[in-house]
């Protein structure tokens, strides 16, 4: 997906409109399926960028001095210490877009980040997972070198089935993010699509269909690879895509649909809606899906198993209804995000992928980083308001809809495009 640099940045279509109103918030129905505050949150809230007691750095006029005091309390020895330098940074990242601070500290940060996620200690490590995602998501620029650097830190941890399933969760997410910002190189992510793959492959079916009995905390980690998948999916040139749609889409992922965890279930529902949604973008042979994966969906739509609990039966029928949906009637998500006088309309899978993997990083921050933050203002294809926009804001609720998903369409396929060429020129080259 966004592989940015100045010279091969795609035109973008706005998605943005001012002066929208009440009407167009979001659709309480579809908000359910959202993984933004519900079950499905890959990170605790104590975790994300919620606020906490550090909350005064950012009213103040000295952050670069806070951000200076911050790094250099990762280099205390004291645990303790180096836990409240993080989750200064992650306060500090996740409501404040002050790329220009981290770019000029952009070594020392990589350097004690790097440190932490080697120690592998519980809280340490997990809070450095999450520093080193808002980290990238501040720099927003492809940097290969870079990618290698954190990646050849954190693989061996998310490997090595002797760490605790909840640091493992929490380097899956952090790696897919780091990769879908920072990665240029194809085969890198391919790779770690597969390495991703061997975690989440633990709870397919079995070969008599049965589900296998893993424990809470792997369905967790699970669930954080599979997330982290499906977002380096949507990365693929069209020829890789067909290929890993032709290999996962009728079988594999579908049956982590039959998992006892609620939050797996959920997760490989979507992911199957975002390659079927590729597939029909890409105009793969395999855009329908077989009549059996459509059963199982339908079913798990109107599941009302007693042994489950009412939220986790409401937020699975949600979601399973709308995705059989999108199947059945071609429908696609639609809800509004309103921020300041602009509002986000979602209108795909894939953008819904998008906004709940980094709404969930940045919580009550994405507010500001939609504004300002132009890597993820590409994401989603917003640009700066403009005279227009009050006129674009009075169209049709309809024709906007269709032209952003026309342009996201567009935009997709030429990212792709560019990263097939990279592959041609690369193989030549060889």
């Amino acid at each position: 997906m966004p592989k940015y640099t100045k010279k091969n940045r795609p035109p973008r279509s706005k998605t943005a409109r001012s002066g929208a109103d009440d009407s167009a918030s979001i659709d309480d129905g579809v908000s359910t399926c959202s993984n933004i505050s519900d079950l499905t949150s890959i990170y605790d809230d104590s975790e994300v960028g919620f606020p906490t007691s550090n909350d005064t750095i950012l009213s103040t006029d000295i952050l670069d001095e806070k951000l200076d005091i911050a790094i250099e309390g990762l280099r205390n020895k004291d645990l303790r210490t180096r836990e409240n330098s993080l989750r200064t940074l992650q306060t500090l990242f996740s409501q404040k877009y002050v790329s220009d601070l981290v770019i000029n500290r952009s070594e020392s940060l990589t350097d004690q980040l790097i440190t932490c996620l080697r120690k592998g200690n519980e809280s340490e490590g997990k809070l450095a997972a999450i520093v080193t995602s808002l980290f990238f998501i501040q720099l927003g620029e492809p940097n290969d070198e870079l990618f290698l650097q954190f990646r050849d830190i954190i693989l061996p941890i998310l490997r090595d089935e002797s760490k605790s399933s909840s640091i493992r969760k929490n380097y899956a997410q952090a790696i897919g993010i780091i990769c879908f910002i920072a990665c240029e190189d194809i085969s890198s992510t391919v790779e770690l699509m597969k390495t991703l793959e061997t975690i989440f492959s633990r709870s397919y079916l079995l070969p008599d269909r049965t589900t296998p009995i893993i424990n809470h905390d792997l369905q967790e980690l699970h669930t954080s690879a599979l997330s982290s998948w499906c977002l380096l999916m949507s990365t693929m040139p069209n020829n890789l895509a067909h290929e890993l749609i032709r290999t996962y889409a009728p079988e594999k992922i579908p049956g982590l649909i039959e998992s006892n965890d609620g939050d797996l279930r959920n997760q490989a529902g979507e992911t199957i809606a975002v390659l079927y949604e590729i597939a029909r973008d890409i105009n793969s042979i395999f855009a329908e899906p077989p009549e059996s994966l459509l059963i199982t969906l339908e079913k798990k739509a109107n599941e009302s198993a007693k042994y489950r609990g009412k939220k986790e039966k409401r937020l699975q029928r949600a979601t399973f209804r709308e995705i059989y949906n999108s199947f059945e009637e071609g429908t696609s998500p639609e809800f509004d995000i309103k921020f300041g006088r602009e509002t986000l309309e979602i209108t795909s899978w894939t953008t819904r992928l998008y906004y709940n993997i980094f709404s969930s990083l940045l919580a009550t921050g994405m507010n500001i980083h939609l504004k300002e933050n132009g890597f993820l203002r590409s994401v989603f294809n917003l640009d700066d308001l403009e005279i227009e926009d009050i006129h674009q804001s009075k169209t049709n609720r309809f024709e906007r809809q269709l032209a952003n998903r026309a342009a996201f369409k567009v935009r997709t396929q030429a990212l792709k495009k560019t990263r097939a060429n990279k592959v041609t020129r690369i193989q030549n080259e060889d």
